[in-house]
């Protein structure tokens, strides 16, 4: 299996998103061997503590999709099986083309199921596969054939899907958990400050499309007054609409930090945020 077949399957597997331009970069270094998050850090323009939070996010939702846990060494295994099962489940309409040129499906059994409205496109497929033709033809719910591509329009029951939004414990500090490391940089400084903090938090807020749960990175408790401490990455947009729904419920005080800058200088961050809250 190539890389970009892999990544096809990915695509199918998170209901037909598409990997960004940094997670795609992660996804094609780990499946090639380059397990180290430093080595990938220098192939881009980003630091490795951005590219080890962009992954564990990336590994978190293939656990989830797969159903086992994915991890960057362990890549090309978890697909080796799910191809083995061959259990190709698409949960939305999609478009979607896989090159299978080479693969060995001897014994396999496709299972089509939960393919409403979808088109789906194989290109070249099972050319040099060592099942029968007829078998194919038969599990893929087609009689056409055609030398170098065919377009198949299933249609069947979709099923509902379970899903689980588990938040993974990527660090622990203090039996407090944290998404990336700059976050206990953070924690840190505010420990060494004796500010009360709560750390990811999770808060239940009427938005635009309902009540939602949202999560501030700190929500932070100084001098009779609350703010919310924020680390931002140029790649992330700021979360301007939640923030509006938490000035309404009084909490004003929304700042924002760069991930660089929580890493290398955290009391300092800290610090600015207090004199900012103290002044709001």
């Amino acid at each position: 299996m190539t890389v970009d077949e892999a990544l096809a399957i990915a695509e199918t597997v998170l209901d037909g998103e598409g990997l960004n331009d940094v997670q795609e970069l992660i996804f094609k270094q780990c499946w090639s061997g380059r397990c180290s998050y430093e080595e990938i850090a220098k192939l881009s323009k980003y630091d490795d503590e951005y590219i080890k939070y962009v992954a564990a996010k990336l590994w978190k939702q293939l656990s989830d999709a797969f159903q086992e846990k994915v991890k960057k060494n362990n890549l090309q295994s978890v697909f080796k099986r799910y191809l083995r099962r061959n259990q190709i489940t698409l949960h939305r309409t999609q478009e979607i083309e896989v090159n299978l040129n080479g693969a060995n499906l001897t014994g396999a059994t496709l299972n089509l199921a939960s393919l409403s409205g979808t088109r789906l496109l194989f290109t070249n497929y099972f050319s040099e596969a060592n099942s029968s033709q007829e078998d194919l033809e038969q599990a893929l719910l087609s009689d056409r054939s055609t030398d170098s591509s065919e377009e198949i329009i299933l249609s069947e029951e979709d099923r509902r899907k379970t899903d689980s939004n588990l938040e993974e414990k990527i660090y622990c500090w203090n039996d407090l958990h944290f998404y990336y490391e700059e976050q206990i940089k953070i924690a840190e400084a505010l420990d060494r400050a004796n500010i009360l903090f709560f750390p990811n938090p999770k808060a239940r807020l009427t938005t635009p499309e309902g009540r939602q749960n949202q999560e501030p990175n700190f929500l932070i408790f100084h001098q009779g007054k609350w703010g919310i401490l924020e680390l931002s990455h140029p790649d992330q947009p700021k979360a301007e609409e939640r923030d509006r729904l938490f000035e309404i419920h009084g909490i004003r005080i929304i700042q924002y930090f760069d991930f660089n800058r929580c890493s290398q200088e955290p009391d300092r961050v800290v610090q600015e945020f207090l004199d900012i809250l103290s002044q709001g």
